[in-house]
């Protein structure tokens, strides 16, 4: 990454960076369901829901962090982002899965 480019937490925000964001949060569910203390909580029921909350939490972060407004419209903006990276990383989800198990 060149130095004069910094990251913009606002790529999320963003088509581009919801795909990205949907699979990084895939990942870290994947990576949780590895650990001691939470893995044996997350099963095939939980991992949508971690999905939802990860996704949530990475817009309103992303809100938060970068001052943006909130109103109306933004609201929806936000909730339309919320929604698209909620349902990517779902499916990069399952994706996953489907070439694991071979199917």
């Amino acid at each position: 990454m060149p130095t004069d480019t910094p990251f913009d937490l606002a790529i999320v925000l963003t088509a581009a960076g919801a795909t990205v964001a949907a699979a990084l949060i895939a990942s870290i569910i994947e990576v949780l369901k590895k650990t001691p203390l939470i893995g044996p909580f997350i099963d095939d029921k939980r991992e949508p829901g971690f999905g939802v909350l990860l996704s949530g939490g990475l817009v309103a972060y992303t809100v938060v962090a970068l001052g943006l407004p909130v109103d109306g419209v933004s609201l929806f903006s936000y909730f339309v982002a919320f929604l698209g990276i909620a349902a990517l990383a779902s499916k990069s989800h399952d994706l996953a899965q489907n070439v694991a198990s071979g199917g």
